[in-house]
């Protein structure tokens, strides 16, 4: 934040620049990973995507695995779970190129928590969001949410937020516990618990105060990584196979 004479003025930092697609370098076939999301999926805080959470990620799942990661994202700063279900689902594929993905992960919700969401409707936008998901990709494509990270403790954090009759670490946590609920009633869907860079002292924030920085994005990527990886054996086949279904026809 900045003080212009008295009063504070947010930072505002642009979303990550460069190509929303990449592939790191491992061993074929590559496992193709789409991330769809918010800010923190849009890369805000980090040059480029490759620095980013979705580069981070991939390049966290390649050093675990061994094996090459085709990805791409498709974020908008300032979504909420609904509003990737209505505008983003499109990016999960690519009729071009065929590119279709092995797994998908969203990034979503802190969006929510800042428009105070009622936890009910945050759930059944989930769900929702599950439904639609599942009639583009059927349900052989695992499909994970990273939990909402906490900010309560984000200088960042607006007054009246901090100001609330529930205190906004209890209302995240509720948040998330409905997500996880969702998730429990899908099939092949998934909820991590990591929702953001580590508890540790560290440069985790950019310098908005409220969004990762690199490092923190890297520190995020190889978390959610390390749970990514139990999921490709199920995703894709082993290197020992030739090479991954070949990408059905998108819906």
């Amino acid at each position: 934040m900045r003080r212009t004479g008295t009063r504070t003025r947010p930072v505002r930092l642009p979303a990550a620049a460069g190509d929303d697609t990449g592939t790191t370098e491992g061993a074929e076939p590559a496992l193709r990973l789409a991330v769809i999301g918010d800010s923190v999926a849009a890369g805000v805080g980090a040059p480029d995507h490759r620095a980013a959470l979705t580069g981070q990620t991939a390049q966290a799942l390649t050093a675990m695995t061994g094996r090459a990661v085709s990805w791409r994202v498709t974020a908008k700063p300032g979504a909420t779970l609904s509003a990737v279900r209505r505008g983003l689902l499109s990016g999960l594929t690519d009729p071009t190129t065929r590119w279709r993905p092995h797994l998908v992960l969203v990034v979503a919700g802190t969006n929510d928590a800042l428009r105070q969401r009622r936890p009910g409707a945050f759930r059944r936008d989930a769900e929702s969001l599950i439904r639609d998901v599942r009639l583009r990709l059927g349900e052989e494509v695992p499909l994970v949410f990273a939990g909402v990270p906490r900010i309560d403790g984000l200088a960042a954090l607006p007054r009246r937020l901090r100001l609330l009759r529930l205190p906004m670490s209890l209302y995240v946590r509720l948040l998330d516990h409905k997500l996880k609920t969702a998730a429990t009633r899908g099939v092949a869907v998934f909820h991590l618990p990591s929702g953001g860079p580590p508890d540790l002292p560290g440069d985790w924030l950019a310098a908005d105060r409220f969004h990762p920085s690199p490092a923190g994005y890297r520190a995020w990527g190889r978390v959610l990584a390390s749970r990514l990886a139990t999921l490709t054996e199920t995703a894709c086949p082993p290197l020992t196979e030739t090479a991954c279904p070949p990408p059905a026809a998108d819906v």
